[in-house]
């Protein structure tokens, strides 16, 4: 499914830990993290990073320390920093993301490193996966190649706004962003380009939103569905127009109002 203009995409849902494939079919890893600009637009979705490197600080404590120190130690490169793939080069988004055949290289000349990495550290972690899935194929990866897919200076990452609190403008808690919605605005031939968050959705609770219950009324069974709808009747999304401001390093957003705002499945009340 490749999002046309307009068409809304589930952030977390449609792109976090998605299989990374390339035209010919070859597994590339997987999306370990989505990353974001802020300008004078809104927030846009700008690439997707994936390695160890990005996979790391989304686990927590040691384990994650573990898997960023072998990565660093490992990797020849002066300043190593995971390879993001421009929305540029994403051709669709579906079971999998598909992308470009630059990337594609690219991604498989890594994918040395980050399968030895996977198979002889992080597998070794107890609590860690490291599933052969996520790579296939040897390559050798050469040095400081390919700086363009750097992530820039100055974007953040999906993983920071997810989990974040959410606070009226009095700074009451309103609960966790669980979700982050955004829209495509510039596809102009095969690939996706960036991406345009056109809003959040938080609430008090996690559990069955990873599955999609949270934002979409076909998934799974209908017992199932209505269950997990009722679960997250005090889920909310407001549109990204409405975040007053975003504490990144806080990990907390401020709302401009207090109520006024739809449950992400368009329906009020448990049993929709």
């Amino acid at each position: 499914m490749t999002p046309g203009r307009g068409r809304a995409v589930d952030l977390v849902l449609r792109l976090m830990d998605h299989q990374l494939v390339g035209p010919s079919g070859a597994l590339l890893g997987n999306v370990d993290d989505v990353v974001l600009r802020e300008d004078r637009s809104g927030l846009l979705v700008v690439g997707l990073v994936t390695g160890p490197g990005a996979l790391g600080p989304r686990q927590p404590g040691l384990l994650g320390r573990s898997i960023v120190a072998a990565w660093r130690r490992l990797d020849p490169r002066e300043r190593p920093r995971p390879l993001m793939v421009p929305m540029s080069h994403v051709r669709d988004i579906g079971s999998a993301v598909t992308v470009s055949d630059h990337a594609e290289r690219v991604l498989h000349e890594a994918a040395g490193l980050e399968q030895w990495l996977r198979q002889h550290v992080i597998g070794r972690i107890p609590g860690a996966k490291a599933g052969d899935d996520r790579l296939a194929g040897t390559a050798t990866y050469a040095p400081d190649a390919h700086e363009e897919l750097d992530r820039p200076e100055g974007t953040r990452l999906l993983s920071t706004l997810v989990g974040a609190g959410v606070v009226d403008p009095g700074r009451t808690s309103m609960g966790t962003v669980c979700e982050v919605r955004a829209e495509a605005f510039e596809q102009s031939g095969p690939e996706v380009g960036r991406l345009r968050v056109t809003g959040v959705v938080f609430g008090p609770r996690t559990l069955g939103g990873e599955l999609g219950y949270r934002t979409l009324t076909d998934q799974g069974s209908w017992p199932l569905a209505r269950g997990f709808r009722w679960w997250h009747r005090d889920d909310h999304e407001v549109p990204w127009g409405q975040v007053d401001a975003v504490d990144w390093e806080g990990r907390r957003l401020v709302l401009r109002g207090h109520g006024g705002w739809r449950h992400p499945l368009g329906v009020s009340g448990a049993g929709g």
